[in-house]
């Protein structure tokens, strides 16, 4: 029962976050349309498809370090606080998702170009495989933030931040040496390009999430809270 009140405590706060956050953007697209309607123009606002991937780490490092003083003091184990704070990321992933899906078939003024994954690979994919994309790429983004929320908290800011830097400049000097092949991982990565598979961003963003969490459950060991 503790597990359960504690993986409540904080879905509730982020679901309501992102609530929030879809509340703003459908009256963002809602004024848009509106506008364009009145002035006979197309609306386009291909921007907004990135949103969700920022928020989602926003929300994980906002949220964290107040729920492990939080589910600490509620005495869980630290493998109990990583698993209810990564649930309760994934159920606002889930509502970013299934809030774009169920506009885009069911709003007729929805953009088209709101979702990345219609626009990058096509609408003959079908709103499952949109549904997926959103859900995992979000956990992905979730799961960086929270490997970084992790590592500040028990690094500090600055020497995360130092390593961060270190790691980008290291890829800038790697990217320089053979620009080509970094650009064709990365779109194979992403299922374009010969013999990849429309399968692969899925994995990716799979990995990315479980190593995020890895990341911040073998932090999180020997945080101490004040």
């Amino acid at each position: 029962m503790k597990l359960k009140a504690a993986i409540r405590y904080p879905a509730v706060e982020l679901v309501q976050s992102a609530a929030v956050f879809c509340l703003i953007v459908g009256g963002i697209i809602a004024a848009g349309a509106l506008f364009a309607v009145v002035d006979g123009a197309h609306f386009v606002v291909p921007g907004l498809g990135f949103l969700p991937f920022v928020l989602m780490p926003m929300l994980a490092l906002a949220t964290f370090p107040g729920d492990v003083r939080f589910l600490m003091q509620m005495g869980l184990a630290r493998p109990q606080m990583i698993a209810s704070t990564a649930a309760s990321l994934v159920a606002s992933c889930a509502l970013l998702a299934l809030v774009e899906v169920v506009c885009a078939i069911l709003v007729p003024f929805w953009p088209r170009e709101q979702s990345l994954f219609l626009i990058a690979y096509g609408p003959e994919n079908g709103p499952a495989l949109d549904f997926l994309f959103m859900l995992l790429g979000c956990a992905a983004a979730a799961g960086a933030g929270l490997a970084f929320a992790a590592l500040q908290m028990r690094f500090g800011t600055r020497r995360v931040v130092l390593a961060l830097c270190v790691l980008a400049m290291a890829a800038i000097l790697a990217l320089n040496v053979n620009s080509y092949a970094f650009v064709g991982g990365v779109a194979w990565l992403f299922g374009f390009g010969e013999g990849a598979s429309l399968a692969n961003p899925f994995l990716l963003f799979a990995v990315v999430t479980a190593l995020g969490v890895l990341v911040a459950w073998a932090a999180v060991r020997r945080i101490e809270v004040r």
